[in-house]
């Protein structure tokens, strides 16, 4: 064998591991865009039934050690989703459902101490409250004497699915379901199923579920 046939040969088992590869690829989008409308569906389908129930879990939010927030009404939700191009082809970038959780309640804090202060700012940004703000200093030496937050104590609601393509899987991100914070999960795309979601919706009307005990790579963050 020449020189020339080695480098054919070579050349040929190059082609062969890139034709591999593309059809592997092709099949994980596939699954994901599968999963991707399969969600979109049935958030279209539950978000009405969750507007019309308002449900009210037992979720105690806590902006603070001493302010918690009980009751409040789950309603008002949307959804939405987005594309993207990948390889020339339109694909999901996002599949989104998001509400509010209703406290009806005009709230007024006030912190004096720069780690309370930055703490609280943190739960209401994630909470999605825009809160106006008043500080005060002191006229003799412009020192900080406290922050008055003043606001109205209704919480976003939020999940999200975000689809990776090229590898088959999906991330749920849900948001302020449990408390003041965000959990993320991933799932390989053929899980995503109506068994699983049926487990999602439990968990936004407050039942008891088993979706993140069927999820990887779990992440909680607390505001």
């Amino acid at each position: 064998m020449g020189f020339l046939d080695d480098l054919k040969r070579q050349a040929a088992a190059l082609n062969g591991q890139s034709s591999i590869d593309a059809a592997a690829l092709a099949r994980n989008a596939a699954l994901v865009e599968a999963a991707c409308k399969t969600t979109l569906h049935y958030f279209m389908e539950l978000a009405p039934q969750l507007n019309v129930l308002q449900l009210k879990p037992r979720v105690r939010f806590s902006l603070d050690s001493r302010t918690p927030l009980d009751g409040l009404a789950r309603g008002g939700f949307t959804v939405d989703s987005r594309q993207q191009r990948l390889r020339d082809q339109p694909v999901f970038d996002h599949v989104v459902m998001h509400g509010m959780q209703v406290s009806g309640q005009t709230m007024t804090m006030t912190k004096d101490f720069p780690p309370e202060i930055e703490r609280l700012e943190g739960r209401l940004r994630q909470a999605g409250i825009s809160p106006s703000v008043d500080t005060v200093r002191d006229p003799d030496n412009n020192r900080l004497q406290h922050v008055k937050f003043k606001f109205l104590a209704d919480i976003i609601v939020a999940v999200k699915l975000v689809p990776d393509h090229d590898n088959g899987r999906v991330r749920f991100q849900m948001s302020n379901l449990d408390a003041i914070e965000s959990v993320s999960a991933e799932f390989p795309a053929h899980a995503v199923t109506t068994g699983l979601l049926d487990e999602l919706a439990r968990w936004l009307t407050g039942e008891p579920h088993q979706f993140l005990k069927q999820g990887e790579n779990v992440k909680r963050v607390e505001a």
